[in-house]
C-alpha cells in the first residue's frame, strides 16, 4: 500500500509545483528588472536621507560647539569679572584699616 502512495503523491507534489510556478509567474505585480531597479531606486533614496541626516547631525554638532564655546566665554568673563571686584574689595578693606 505504501508503494500506491508514493507516486501519487510525488506526482500532485509536482504538479502542485508547477501550477504555483505558474500561477507566480502570471500574477507577478512586475519583472525582475523592474524589482532590481525598484531596489536600486530605494537604496539610493536611502543614501541620500542617511546623507542628509548626517549633515544635520554635522550642523547641530557645529551649532552646539559654537553655543558651548560662546557660554565657555561668558563664564571666563564673569569669572574674570568676579576676581576683580573680590581683588578691589580687598583693597579697599586693607586701605580702611
Amino acid at each position: 500500500m505504501a508503494d500506491q502512495r508514493g507516486p501519487g503523491f510525488v506526482t500532485g507534489l509536482a504538479i502542485g509545483a508547477l501550477a504555483g510556478a505558474a500561477l507566480a509567474m502570471v500574477l507577478a505585480p512586475q519583472t525582475g528588472e523592474d524589482t532590481r531597479d525598484l531596489l536600486v531606486a530605494k537604496a539610493r533614496e536611502a543614501g541620500e536621507r542617511a546623507r542628509d541626516t548626517a549633515d544635520d547631525a554635522s550642523d547641530l554638532l557645529a551649532r552646539g560647539r559654537r553655543v558651548v564655546a560662546e557660554a565657555r566665554a561668558r563664564i571666563d568673563d564673569a569669572v574674570a569679572e568676579g576676581k576683580d571686584a573680590a581683588e578691589h574689595q580687598r583693597s579697599t578693606l586693607e586701605n580702611e584699616t
